[in-house]
């Protein structure tokens, strides 16, 4: 495992553990194209969240825009979602 003191270290790890909750929890789920955030907030779980700043996926939802839609897939998925988590520096 890489570690380090920069002070985006536990933000960036937080985000990647986003990133694979949200893998593992769409692994099985026949829900793409995803193609609006009606149809994007209506699939999400609730409960995953990250704890940069402690944001809901479904609130990440609200900072997405018509252009990240379709969603194809779920690596599509982990990348525009995870893209809206707030960075908080320390």
């Amino acid at each position: 495992m890489i570690t380090t003191n920069h002070p985006l270290y536990e933000a960036l790890k937080d985000i990647e553990e986003f990133k694979l909750k949200l893998a593992e929890y769409f692994k099985d789920k026949d829900v793409f194209p995803i193609k609006s955030r009606v149809e994007l907030a209506n699939a999400l779980p609730c409960g995953i969240s990250l704890s940069c700043g402690e944001v809901e996926a479904g609130e990440l939802v609200k900072l997405m825009s018509d252009e990240d839609f379709p969603i194809k897939d779920i690596e599509d998925l982990v990348i525009k979602l995870s893209s809206k988590c707030p960075i908080k520096r320390e």
